[in-house]
């Protein structure tokens, strides 16, 4: 072993350090509203920009919508890449959107723990 150091061991017992990236000054759950935000983004419809809402996937092409940003381009093409939209092609993603569902009352509990200064734990 170099310069004769010894090993870090951790009892069970004693408290885990901090991390050494904890961004300075947002409590606690920085970490985990920033994955969160992150998360946020990828949910985003590729029209409107927002979170999505009934998301639908035109079939040819990645692209994620609310239902309501492409009803006017079902049966003729994606409004982003122009790949042809059939009908049949068109599908509620509900897995998507249960997953929307559960980052919302995420958003929720992270919100309301940073309001009150409160830690719940399930």
């Amino acid at each position: 072993m170099p310069g004769n150091r010894q090993p870090r061991v951790r009892s069970g017992n004693e408290p885990r350090p901090a991390p050494a990236m904890e961004p300075a000054g947002r409590g606690a759950w920085a970490h985990s509203r920033a994955a969160l935000g992150r998360l946020e983004n990828l949910l985003r419809c590729s029209r409107c920009t927002n979170i999505l809402r009934e998301p639908v996937c035109l079939g040819g092409c990645e692209h994620i919508f609310c239902s309501d940003c492409v009803s006017d381009c079902i049966g003729t093409r994606c409004p982003v890449c122009h790949t042809p939209a059939w009908i049949q092609d068109v599908k509620i993603n509900r897995q998507l959107d249960s997953m929307i569902q559960l980052c919302s009352k995420l958003q929720n509990l992270l919100h309301d723990n940073q309001l009150s200064g409160r830690h719940t734990f399930c």
